[in-house]
């Protein structure tokens, strides 16, 4: 039985749809994975927290979360009297919470010492101390590296896990 002409023009339509669409979606994801570059998120870099006496003087009262975009969410805190960023979002996939006294890893006790944090540090900028917290990767947990006050910004990567402050 022959196709009326007016159903081959139908045909040719749906089929051309239906094409267009699937060129369209193939676009989009194309355009994800060069966006995204195929990674699994987005990439933190350096946060410039603020004055190191301010945030100082605020963690006297305890530690407290500050967010870094995405998954880059930290807790600011004192350890020895050093300033330090402990990772909210810990390698072994728990969440890291500060509980009046003592951490938690979703609900288990664990102590400062095996929280993965990230490496921090006090760069003068504009004659003014200032806390910077390295985003780009965590400082292992097992190692704590002090290191002295920077006097000035320079080009190279933040690498120490804590800094001391500022004096009072």
């Amino acid at each position: 039985m022959p196709l009326d002409p007016k159903r081959k023009g139908d045909i040719k339509v749906i089929a051309g749809a239906t094409v267009a669409i699937l060129l369209v979606g193939g676009f989009i994801f194309a355009a994800m994975m060069v966006t995204t570059r195929g990674g699994s998120g987005p990439q933190c870099g350096q946060l410039n927290i603020g004055l190191a006496t301010d945030v100082r003087n605020n963690l006297e009262n305890g530690p407290y979360f500050q967010t870094g975009g995405g998954r880059c969410g930290f807790t600011l805190a004192l350890e020895n009297d050093n300033i330090v960023a402990y990772k909210v979002e810990q390698p072994s996939g728990c969440t890291a919470l500060w509980k009046f006294d003592h951490w938690e890893c979703d609900g288990r006790r664990i102590s400062a010492a095996k929280l993965a944090r990230y490496p921090l540090s006090i760069q003068t900028v504009n004659d003014v101390d200032t806390v910077v917290v390295n985003l780009g990767s965590p400082a292992p947990s097992s190692t704590t590296t002090t290191a002295a006050t920077s006097t000035t910004v320079t080009s190279a990567p933040v690498t120490p896990a804590t800094v001391p402050g500022p004096a009072r």
